[in-house]
């Protein structure tokens, strides 16, 4: 009977075909290819919304959906002799008996067709989709047809989430707009336009290339995830118009049928047809453990399969399924816990609460200020006048304090280092986890997919007692043939003992992590376990241990056949097992795997692996690669959680873990400080995914794995890690270095405008005393023009793309702090030293009178501008230590650049700075001046270090 249903399938095969339009053949016919779906990524954005709903997939080696389709022929074939004539190359007809199966309605022992079955479950969808046609009697072995997937489309009964779909294009160009400092800068333009002074409008110069240079990364940036997530796009098997689909899970529709196989998230709330599975909703409601879903169970959105297969249809789509109405997030990755983002954000709402105080607390400092108590019909135009002037002041300091450029080259640095990563075959599924990653100092390895590359083949099998009628390769082909699903392990079984059907199986359990053991119950034959010997043979182990771990020593997976007369209830074992045979599988060891463990090993990041298998066998293969203290390795199977925690930090290897044990381990290192990257590719992996700083999934493991992940390594290549982490550092460590020059502007304009508040306010009344000098904030935009654009723009953001490998140290708000305070305080310092000077007398004269009482402050100013300028350049050169060709390059640029625009007449004109009142004393005090920044600024440093304010560093070490 199965030669003959296997003959039929094979003439199906060649000979029928679904009758489709010759667009949709031809759609079908090209993504059956590899080189299609290279075409589909290289499109990307080009393709338009309806080329994307109907690029779908008959790929021949499906091998889950294929094998399950399989299965249910061989369920089948004692019932109907017709297969069904469909596209599937596994096509058999137990779709077409489903509809016919009944089952034992447990509440009232009757019997009811699990079509009537399908419409009570419907009851709650039906209310949601009144007036919707519903297709509730579509045959499993066809599906919907195209016509009732069009007009589901025409309904928008899809499962279209745009919450998944990241920015929009329009949303970009808003979000690059319309930002606080973009507004704020818009008003002050219009100040300025209004006071008469449109000449100071120099900063536009800055903000329109700011801007436009955001949006062009950002639009790139976008374009190359998106082809990465085009690629790992999750998929969803359906059956429609007889043919089994491959297709974008947002393309799902309300009605569908569809199967679900091990490691799949749930697309969508569906209901179970056909089939048994485990499924794990702790994405949902926090509960581990898996819970069974038989026909008639309702499937959440958001959950995934642990083990097992089913066909199911889909009951709710998008918006409305539970998921999407408790929280979008909870089947996405979690939001890495930025100190970078978070420093950020407060640096911006910090200084956005200052600013108008500090403007009105300006305002009314000024000692000529009578605005309010003035103001009268005739003094209208003086009012007016002086309002102006005022208004432009505060609009200098408002523009010194922005930092809008340091957010600017953030999102430049971080969208650099997604598209580097991105040729780098990585996908970053949220910007800030780069940061994360560059902080990790410890490192959570699964063996499985990491340090091997999940290909295994069996070496071995030795035979312990078979009592039984049949031979090892039997029994073991017959479990084989049995499964519906297939994983790294069985296959390996059945390269080795192939398949066959000679025992008929009768109820199947398949693997979990959690139980560690799959079993196959057969007619008449009792039940056979395939798994972990010290989980499956509990009375007898003894009498295979020494086997066990001479195997394991020499770094082998050990597997047990044990056997039992009955069945397995509740997934229970019994303690009575009987081992036939060993079987002895050997993982391949990634051939990088030394080297990536050795750049871990010298960068200082603990490494941790925790296994589901032996932990003598882990530790073996653990140490070929060069992990330290490989040969501290424990078992946790039965431990307790206070156990587990103990244990974290006294051992290296962990093995027959289960994944809340995971989860736990990764808490644990967590709640002691240290920084957790955690590297999975199965859904037992999942919940320690979630809870460390930085998740890596490796793209060839489960979907779900992939979903919740903040980066995903589409060339499931652990070498690649290495480039992971000196792509984070250079961007965090850039960064670091560059905002110590932006926030040491925004500091000084910052304590410059609190100096000449307490100054104004302090010669309100004294006119024609000492404090009537030049005693208003010194700077115009002209002024810090080539602070702006040429060390904060363009050093700044050479130095935000250069490599940089060194290991991140310390809070990044303390690293910062502790390199713009000197720079900060000293140019407060020399400010305070060129406020007094002017006052200076020698024999009733002012020995700086040009300084003093220069037209419009010109001399002050200027000489203002230069010193700050220079200290700043003096902060540049501190940043692009130590040096290499690449910022000797960048540091002799910045200084040419500056010298050329204060010694050509022409240029220095630009930036307001005027030497034609220089008197021989003003130009000697400027010199002294400019000699002094290098000491002084060492000297503030090394008082703050003694003040406690900064920590140490080499240069204080040096002056000591």
């Amino acid at each position: 009977m199965a030669e003959e249903t296997k003959k039929k399938t094979s003439t199906t095969k060649k000979t029928t075909k679904p009758k489709t339009s010759d667009s949709e053949a031809k759609v079908v016919k090209e993504t059956k290819t590899v080189k299609k779906e290279k075409e589909v990524v290289e499109a990307g954005p080009k393709l338009t919304q309806e080329e994307i709903l109907n690029i779908i997939s008959d790929d021949e080696e499906d091998n889950e959906s294929s094998k399950y389709i399989e299965l249910i022929e061989v369920k089948s074939q004692n019932q109907s002799n017709v297969v069904a004539e469909v596209v599937d190359n596994e096509t058999s007809s137990v779709l077409k008996e489903l509809k016919k199966k009944t089952i034992a309605n447990k509440d009232n022992g009757q019997t009811i067709s699990s079509e009537e079955l399908d419409k009570q479950q419907f009851v709650d969808s039906n209310e949601l989709y009144k007036g919707v046609e519903r297709f509730l009697d579509t045959d499993l072995t066809v599906g919907l047809t195209t016509e009732q997937v069009n007009q589901r489309i025409s309904e928008g009964l899809t499962n279209k989430n745009d919450n998944d779909q990241g920015k929009s294009y329009l949303k970009i160009v808003l979000t690059n707009i319309f930002t606080f400092f973009n507004i704020l800068y818009f008003i002050i333009t219009v100040i300025l336009i209004w006071v008469g002074e449109a000449d100071q409008l120099i900063f536009l110069a800055v903000v329109i290339p700011n801007i436009v240079i955001g949006l062009v990364q950002e639009i790139n940036s976008k374009r190359t995830v998106d082809k990465l997530k085009l690629m790992s796009a999750p998929v969803a098997i359906v059956i429609r118009n007889g043919e089994k689909l491959e297709i974008p899970v947002n393309d799902v529709v309300l009605d569908d049928i569809i199967m679900y196989t091990s490691g799949k998230q749930i697309c969508a709330d569906s209901i179970v047809l056909d089939g048994v599975m485990e499924v794990n909703e702790a994405l949902l409601t926090g509960e581990a453990d898996a819970i069974n879903k038989t026909h008639g169970s309702t499937l959440m959105g958001g959950s995934f399969v642990s083990s097992g297969t089913c066909v199911a249809r889909v009951d709710k789509v998008g918006k409305d399924c539970y998921i999407s109405k408790m929280s979008n997030e909870a089947k996405k990755y979690n939001m890495p816990k930025s100190e970078l983002l978070k420093t950020l954000n407060g640096v911006i709402r910090i200084i956005s609460i200052i600013l108008v105080p500090m403007g009105i607390l300006y305002m009314v400092s000024r000692p000529d200020f009578n605005f309010v108590s003035g103001f009268n019909f005739e003094s209208i135009k003086a009012n007016i006048l002086s309002l102006k002037s005022y208004i432009s002041e505060i609009a200098y300091i408002i523009l010194a304090m922005i930092p809008a450029g340091l957010y600017l080259l953030t999102s430049v640095a971080l969208g650099v280092g997604v598209m580097r990563l991105a040729r780098n075959k990585t996908l970053v599924q949220q910007l800030y986890c780069i940061e994360m990653l560059a902080r990790v100092n410890v490192l959570c390895l699964d063996k499985t997919g990491t340090i091997t590359d999940g290909t295994m083949r069996v070496c071995d099998c030795v035979e312990i007692n078979n009592h039984t009628d049949y031979t090892i390769r039997e029994i073991v082909g017959s479990m084989m043939y049995a499964f519906k699903e297939t994983n790294m392990t069985s296959e390996a079984l059945i390269r080795y003992f192939d398949k066959n059907n000679v025992l008929q199986a009768k109820e199947v359990i398949p693997f979990s992590s959690k139980r560690k053991f799959s079993a196959v119950t057969f007619e008449n034959d009792g039940t056979f376990i395939i798994g972990a010997p010290d989980f499956v043979i509990k009375n007898n182990y003894d009498k295979i241990a020494s086997k066990v771990t001479r195997f394991a020593n020499q770094g082998c997976r050990v597997l047990v056949l044990g056997h039992i007369d009955g069945s397995i209830k509740n997934d229970e074992l019994p303690k009575t097992v009987k081992p036939v045979s060993l079987i002895v599988i050997q993982d391949h060891i990634r051939e990088d795997a030394i080297d990536t463990i050795s750049f871990f090993k010298q960068n200082g990041v603990m490494v941790k692996v925790i296994s589901g298998d032996n932990p003598e066998t882990v530790s073996k293969i653990a140490d070929r690669v060069g992990i330290e203290n490989a040969d501290r390795f424990i078992n946790l199977n039965g431990l307790s959680d206070e156990e587990v925690k103990d244990a974290v930090f006294d051992y290296t290897i962990f093995g027959r873990v289960s994944p809340s044990q995971k989860k736990l381990i990764v808490q644990t290192l967590k709640e002691n400080g240290k920084i957790v990257a955690m590297t999975g590719d199965g859904v037992n992996d999942i919940p320690a995914l979630k809870e460390a700083d930085c998740s890596i999934a490796m793209a060839s493991g489960s979907e779900a794995t992939r979903y919740v992940s903040h980066l995903v390594l589409m060339d499931s290549n652990f070498s690649s890690m290495p480039k992971v982490v000196n792509e984070g550092r250079r961007v965090i460590n850039n960064i670091q270095k560059a905002s110590s020059l932006y926030l040491s502007k925004n500091l000084f304009a910052f304590l410059i405008a609190i100096m000449y508040i307490i100054v104004g306010f302090i010669s309100k009344d004294k006119l024609d005393a000492i404090w009537a000098f030049n005693n208003g904030f010194p700077f115009k935009p002209r002024n810090l023009f080539l602070i702006e654009t040429i060390i904060l723009g363009v050093g700044t953001f050479c130095l935000s793309i250069q490599p940089n490998r060194d290991i991140v140290k310390g809070k990044f708000i303390k690293n910062v702090v502790r390199e713009i305070l000197p720079g900060a305080l000293t140019i407060l310092l020399f400010q305070l030293i060129l406020f007094f000077t002017q006052m200076i007398r020698f024999k009733g004269d002012y020995s700086f009178l040009a300084l003093a009482y220069s037209p419009d402050q010109i001399v002050f100013s200027t000489i203002s501008a230069i010193i700050t300028t220079v200290i700043m350049l003096y902060v540049f050169y501190k940043a692009c230590k130590p040096f290499n060709w690449y910022r000797k390059i960048v540091f002799s640029i910045v200084f040419v650049i500056i010298i050329l625009m204060f010694t050509i007449p022409n240029l220095r004109s630009l930036i307001l700075l005027d030497f034609t009142y220089f008197s021989i004393t003003e130009w000697l005090l400027m010199i002294i001046l400019l000699f002094a920044i290098s000491p002084v600024v060492r000297l503030v440093r090394m008082l703050l270090v003694y003040l406690r304010l900064i920590p140490d560093n080499d240069d204080i070490i040096k002056i000591k």
